[in-house]
């Protein structure tokens, strides 16, 4: 039995008798921060403001789109992205704003993968277009029996206090007076952090304080080698290595005595006289 999933979480097989606990930054549906539906047009329009506002949008995003491309490179804002896009447009109630299509109901009428449109919803929000809100709903389990809370669809929204100036730049300039502007900018949940990158992020710790512990043991090894005697030297650097250390020793005995030569050189009376 396969867990169900919302944006950002791929498909993953949940335990046995287990259920999906709430991702963090997951507000209930009731919680005000989960109410994030407005309208970006003014409601006296209806909606044709409302056709007019997403007619105006769409262009505005793959201008923008061109203009950002960076030479020699596809488009940042693709067309799968903008079929994803068009499929959130579909499902939104155009007199309140309010946008809360499930993934699977977003897959159906774009007819792209789940992970295509994870994806696309993804350079979506990275590119500051569309933005959402991870919500939950109550289990109905009694207290101690299991979760209290399970995800439910995400509350996608646009802000464009946040878009890029120059798609609002554009939207002024072909709406005037008919583009409602937010008073204040609201903020999305942000990513899923998938169990992959759970993963990575504690690979990354336990790598980045293994290499601060060897690198303060190096430092204490150091300083304790500073006033170290030449044997204790010798032996650090033979670690592991008996051999090396003894023929070394013995390298350092043999030269250590004087030689014949500089013993004749230092005491000319033992020459013999031939």
């Amino acid at each position: 039995m396969s867990r169900r999933t919302h944006f950002g979480a791929l498909p993953c097989p949940a335990p046995q008798g287990q259920r999906a606990s709430a991702w963090r930054r997951s507000y209930d549906v009731a919680d005000p921060r989960a109410q994030v539906a407005t309208t970006c047009w003014q409601a006296s329009d209806g909606k044709a403001g409302a056709f007019k506002f997403f007619d105006v949008l769409r262009k505005a995003i793959w201008r923008y789109s061109d203009h950002v491309r960076e030479a020699g490179k596809p488009q940042p804002i693709c067309a799968n992205a903008m079929r994803v896009f068009e499929a959130l447009v579909s499902h939104m109630d155009f007199t309140t704003g309010r946008c809360d299509p499930a993934l699977d109901t977003i897959t159906a009428t774009c007819r792209l993968s789940r992970r295509t449109v994870v994806r696309q919803l993804e350079v979506l929000r990275r590119q500051r277009i569309v933005d959402w809100v991870r919500r939950t709903v109550p289990t109905g389990n009694a207290p101690g029996e299991g979760p209290q809370r399970k995800q439910t669809s995400n509350a996608y929204f646009i802000d464009l206090a946040r878009v890029p100036v120059e798609i609002l730049r554009y939207l002024r300039q072909k709406l005037g007076d008919r583009l409602r502007e937010p008073a204040t900018q609201r903020t999305g949940s942000g990513p899923v952090p998938t169990r992959m990158a759970g993963k990575a992020g504690r690979l990354i710790a336990g790598f980045a304080a293994t290499v601060a512990t060897s690198l303060g043991q190096e430092r204490t090894d150091r300083r304790r080698l500073a006033y170290a005697s030449p044997e204790e030297r010798f032996a650090h650097m033979y670690r592991g290595n008996p051999d090396g250390l003894r023929q070394h020793l013995e390298l350092v005995e043999l030269f250590s005595s004087p030689s014949a030569s500089a013993n004749l050189a230092l005491y000319p009376s033992i020459r013999t006289k031939g």
